[in-house]
């Protein structure tokens, strides 16, 4: 809940930002369900509480904006909401993921005030609001509202590799694992693979996306070590051990193999015996945008499982 203190400032400027208490909880499920246009949204709500294991500690993270346009004279009524989850600090997880949105009427500009509000009060390195339950208009509308705020629409497409599958290698390619002393040189060779100019936010985040920076499971990719890097790829460890969660957080070649398929698929397949080394019943899982279309297809061919797209809007660390 709001401070006294905040609660009248926020109502002397007209509005209020606050967090539910337990018993506001189905209310706000029903409104969000009612955007996303289910029939019997109460009864949902009310089946969906009877289901949380912890109420108090999800009404916290439920949050809503009030307006006194929208109620009596001296009093606020709710005209959008939306669930933040906080960045995990036992996992080193550095992203804000926001979910179930709504907002009164056709008008998002109360839920981009909302939003922008929780990106002040909320420490973060990234933001994700989950778009899946949403249809292709609200979609829109939200990412059109939140773009002001740096949000860009993707798809991110699941994909999934047992690493007990790994197919044999063929011509394989040296890697080199990051170290301290040659932190310039990967970030240096991974902005230029890309064309994208690397700035110490983003590269902050790519190293603790997938949870604690995981160094042993960074690379460069060499023909031979007294040849120039062709290639690079960056993972991390979601669970060790023989059967061990792994997540790709990025993988390319440089811009001289850009055209070329072929070094593409020996650096995935080297990577693949790398982490099957370590976690020989493993399983790599991964996210890419749907405008990889290239990687995404060699990924396949290789024999990772190809799974939903999930639609997003993200804000990135410039």
């Amino acid at each position: 809940m709001a401070r006294r203190s905040g609660y009248r400032a926020a109502v002397a400027c007209g509005t209020l930002i606050r967090s539910l208490t337990p018993d506001e909880l189905p209310w706000f499920l029903a409104r969000s369900f009612a955007y996303l246009g289910h029939r019997d949204p109460w009864g949902l709500a009310q089946r969906s509480v009877a289901h949380l294991r912890d109420v108090r500690r999800d009404a916290a993270r439920a949050w809503v904006l009030e307006s006194a346009t929208a109620a009596p004279a001296g009093a606020t009524a709710p005209v959008a909401g939306v669930v933040a989850w906080p960045p995990d600090p036992d996992r080193d997880d550095p992203t804000l993921r926001l979910a179930q949105p709504w907002h009164d009427g056709d008008d998002p500009t109360p839920f981009a005030e909302l939003v922008g509000e929780l990106l002040h009060r909320q420490p973060h390195e990234a933001v994700e609001l989950d778009l899946s339950a949403l249809g292709p208009r609200r979609a829109a509308m939200l990412g059109e509202a939140l773009a002001p705020l740096g949000f860009e629409t993707d798809g991110l497409r699941s994909l999934g590799f047992e690493l007990a599958e790994t197919p044999p290698l063929g011509r394989p390619l040296v890697l080199e694992g990051w170290r301290l002393a040659a932190d310039a040189e990967f970030r240096s060779f991974v902005a230029e693979a890309e064309g994208v100019v690397l700035r110490e936010g983003r590269w902050a985040w790519l190293k603790r996306a997938h949870g604690p920076f995981t160094p042993d499971l960074w690379f460069l990719a060499y023909e031979t070590l007294d040849q120039p890097p062709v290639g690079y790829a960056l993972a991390g460890r979601r669970r060790g051990g023989v059967d061990g969660e792994l997540a790709l957080t990025a993988v390319g070649v440089a811009r001289s193999h850009r055209g070329s398929t072929e070094m593409l698929r020996r650096l995935l397949l080297t990577l693949l015996h790398e982490l099957a080394a370590e976690s020989p019943v493993g399983r790599l899982r991964a996210e890419f945008s749907t405008t990889d279309t290239k990687l995404l297809a060699i990924m396949r061919s290789i024999g990772f499982e190809v799974g939903d797209v999930r639609p997003v809007l993200r804000q990135l660390p410039a």
